[in-house]
């Protein structure tokens, strides 16, 4: 199978975020001057400006136009209150609205979304009503993308860790690609949500099959939802490329990496850290 090519959501970089559309650029500059293949572009950046956010789109596609590198996915407003609160309903709502208009503008090809599920005691879970829950809550989001032209994947989702016998719904193969066939939509796939859930991934990838448009790249030691790096935690990298390999993948291989705390001098190593780290896991396929 030929090599995927690498991207990363695009905090990588230590630039202050104070001008959100000076951070943008110097984000693209970072990632092309680093050797990625494309961009994840952080649609909470949004949350931090007024109106329809614009200046940040305009930013980051003339950023990218120049530089010669593209945003080719991107992940949509999520929040565990739906179905809480009438008035914040409606407010996401509207912000998920804006941010798929941004997706559309920026010309992703793939946006990510969360279903709106909790960690419930297994012996409280009750399959139909999360998934008709979860249908009435983004039906609506998968509507609106096909008319303007955007395609949305739906997130697999990590259970929040407790002492006792939980399930979040999306949590397995079978109720994510239940929520993604009936939406008609693609899946996105997250190493760390599944390794905290426990799940063969090999064998849950080949259960995802061609649904598959987008990966989330990161390590946990199966309790906490850390996003380090490969090798950092408990992931069997082996055993996740090798269900990749059996599906045929060839999308990006994409990182969800946490490097908030990593000094601005260090974040050039840290980022060829990670592409050394793409090829050897990649080496596994």
């Amino acid at each position: 199978m030929a090599k995927l090519r690498i991207s990363s959501t695009l905090n990588l970089h230590s630039y202050p975020k104070e001008d959100v559309a000076a951070y943008v650029r110097a984000g693209v500059a970072f990632m092309k001057r680093n050797g990625f293949d494309a961009m994840d572009f952080p649609m909470g950046l949004m949350k931090t400006v007024q109106g329809s956010g614009s200046e940040i789109i305009d930013a980051a596609r003339e950023a990218s136009e120049t530089e010669g590198i593209r945003f080719e996915v991107c992940h949509l407003p999520f929040s565990t209150k739906i179905g809480q609160d009438a008035a914040f309903d409606a407010r996401f709502s509207a912000d998920m609205l804006r941010c798929m208009d941004a997706a559309k503008r920026l010309g992703v090809d793939y946006a990510v979304l969360h279903p709106n599920t909790t960690t419930v005691p297994a012996e409280n879970f009750n399959r139909q009503a999360e998934y008709d829950s979860v249908m009435a809550h983004l039906a609506p989001f998968a509507d609106y993308a096909a008319k303007i032209g955007v395609n949305i994947v739906v997130e697999n989702m990590r259970q929040v860790p407790q002492h006792y016998p939980v399930h979040r719904f999306c949590g397995t193969p079978e109720e994510l690609c239940g929520i993604a066939d009936a939406l008609g939509i693609g899946v996105c796939w997250d190493f760390g949500h599944a390794h905290i859930n426990g799940l063969k991934q090999s064998e849950a990838l080949v259960y995802v099959g061609n649904r598959l448009k987008v990966l989330h790249v990161n390590d946990n030691v199966a309790w906490g939802d850390d996003h380090v790096p490969p090798f950092c935690g408990t992931v069997d990298w082996k055993d996740a490329m090798q269900g990749l390999s059996a599906i045929g993948f060839n999308g990006l291989f994409n990182y969800e990496i946490t490097a908030g705390r990593h000094p601005s001098d260090t974040r050039d190593a840290f980022a060829q850290y990670l592409l050394c780290e793409a090829r050897v896991i990649m080496g596994f396929m």
